[in-house]
């Protein structure tokens, strides 16, 4: 079973289940694909079918994902059939990314305590706009966006850990300089540098120089790196109490690939 690390009072799965996939994102220019992916995944029952093979095989209690309710049905479908809590990692934004849920960071914070959400951090539409390289401070005066300091504190009266979702390096800097409330930072690490601002030897160094809890994300470049080469290189590189969000492609056989890959690198 893949490894459990105890935060606060949550115990999550150090490998978490992406979900771009599910929602249609696929990093890649042609638009038929994402229908594919999106017509593939119409049915939350799909969805469940990937994230209750993680649980079940595995021991994935974890997800991460913008608001949508779709992934919300499938968490719930999940609990339902194993009797056990299934974490949601949630990213608000001021996107419309739920039917009727307003575009505003604070709404989105509300409807995320409301599901249940365990661990809430601002999406990085938020995140790596609102940074000051300069200062490395996020949001607050002129920068057109709300304290950072005041949202993760309005997540903690909700209920919920805070954190931040970015692709910049300066985020891990600018929570370290301000000792801001983020027990989680968003990182997309990979190979390839792909989705990240830096190389992948200088956000490593980062990544092992920092208490922050770091949830990795990409590891396979959107399909630009196979799954094995990707998976091992990042959990080689993360440290020992980090996080891996993995996307495990549309068809359910890369699934248990990829589960396998992982259950069998925890077992070397």
């Amino acid at each position: 079973m893949i490894p459990k690390i105890s935060i606060e009072n949550l115990k999550l799965s150090k490998i978490i289940c992406g979900t771009n996939q599910f929602v249609g994102i696929t990093h890649r220019a042609n638009p038929i694909d994402m229908l594919i992916h999106l017509r593939k995944f119409k049915d939350p029952k799909t969805v469940v079918k990937f994230m209750l093979h993680l649980f079940q095989e595995h021991g994935v209690n974890c997800t991460i994902s913008s608001p949508r309710e779709k992934i919300f049905k499938a968490i719930k479908i999940v609990e339902e059939e194993t009797g056990e809590k299934y974490h949601w990692i949630c990213t608000p934004s001021e996107r419309k990314t739920v039917k009727n849920l307003e575009p505003d960071i604070l709404k989105q914070i509300d409807w995320c305590a409301e599901k249940e959400v365990s661990v809430c951090m601002p999406h990085r539409s938020y995140t790596d706009n609102a940074i000051n390289k300069k200062t490395l401070t996020i949001g607050g005066k002129n920068s057109g966006f709300a304290p950072y300091s005041e949202i993760s504190a309005y997540i903690r009266d909700k209920g919920m850990i805070p954190g931040l979702s970015c692709h910049y390096i300066e985020v891990l800097k600018a929570v370290e300089k301000n000792n801001y409330d983020a027990p989680f930072v968003v990182q997309p690490l990979n190979k390839k540098g792909f989705q990240s601002n830096t190389k992948p030897e200088l956000l490593i160094e980062a990544i092992q120089n920092t208490k922050v809890h770091i949830i990795n994300i990409k590891p396979m470049a959107a399909g630009r790196i196979k799954p094995r080469e990707g998976l091992e290189f990042c959990l080689n590189n993360i440290k020992e109490n980090d996080f891996l969000a993995v996307g495990c492609g549309k068809n359910f056989e890369d699934c248990v690939e990829d589960g396998q890959i992982l259950e069998n690198y925890f077992k070397s």
